[in-house]
């Protein structure tokens, strides 16, 4: 049909094109007409037809309102430069970890208490500058970038690990799953999860709970080794009065053969003096 269209056209403007034109100086003979051929000019620009209208970019935060993620994208809304930064990164491959609503709401105080620019780096976390499918996460363990990451101290980098058909994000503080694929379609990959990626550039970590103190059982358990040992202890020597029985009486003994002696020694002197006499 646009063959026989074209062939209309050109059956009818050709007698117009052959119309001679003026002479003019140094150009064709008189009674010669001069013609312009358009036919291939006009062919040429009917078959390119109209240029193709370019790709629509996906609405971030629209996807991410409508399938349960509404709290994290009115965040991003609302937060100078975080949305701006998150389109600029979809042409060159972007992944997005976006909190469900049921786990940004409980985490809203803390949220509210950062600074602006802490506020800007939280959600820029949630993202990394390079598309992962869903495939590629099940595959693939490591430490990597995200958008918030600026290469000083403030690393702002998390972990993804795998379990099977479970994909885990980690921090220092938190351990996320994800729950569900909201968009997997190069450069775009956009995933709800379950908790919210918190820094340990923005939060503290947990101090390690002190010891427990000893319970009273083990106290009393202690008492009896103590007076144990004391009574293993030596004894010490025994004074005169302790001596034993045995000893005592043989120290009784010696005592009364001595007195004995004295008694003779004494008779026998008297004797000797009387016989002299």
């Amino acid at each position: 049909m646009r063959r026989q269209q074209l062939l209309v056209y050109h059956l009818l403007i050709f007698p117009l094109l052959c119309v001679p034109l003026p002479e003019a100086s140094g150009t064709a003979p008189s009674g010669v007409g001069r013609v312009i051929h358009i036919g291939s000019a006009i062919s040429s620009l009917a078959a390119k037809g109209p240029a193709a209208a370019p790709p629509k970019q996906t609405n971030l935060t629209s996807v991410m309102a409508r399938k349960g993620c509404a709290t994290f994208a009115g965040l991003l809304a609302s937060t100078a430069d975080a949305e701006q930064t998150f389109v600029s990164n979809v042409d060159a491959g972007l992944t997005v970890f976006c909190p469900l609503d049921q786990a940004m709401k409980p985490f809203l105080p803390k949220f509210k208490n950062l600074t602006a620019d802490g506020k800007l780096s939280l959600l820029l976390y949630h993202a990394i500058p390079v598309f992962y499918s869903i495939e590629l996460l099940k595959t693939g363990n490591g430490v990597m970038n995200t958008l918030a990451t600026d290469g000083t101290a403030k690393n702002y980098n998390l972990t993804v690990q795998n379990e099977g058909e479970q994909v885990t994000l980690k921090t220092r503080l938190t351990v996320s799953t994800i729950t569900a694929t909201l968009i997997d379609k190069d450069p775009l990959a956009v995933y709800a999860i379950d908790k919210v990626l918190e820094p340990a550039e923005l939060f503290k970590p947990p101090e390690a709970p002190a010891p427990a103190p000893a319970p009273e059982a083990d106290k009393m358990a202690e008492a009896p080794k103590a007076r144990k040992s004391r009574r293993a202890s030596p004894p010490a020597p025994a004074g005169p009065e302790e001596q034993p029985a045995d000893q005592k009486a043989a120290d009784e003994s010696a005592a009364g053969r001595t007195g004995v002696a004295a008694l003779a020694a004494a008779v026998i002197a008297t004797a000797v003096a009387v016989i002299a006499a």
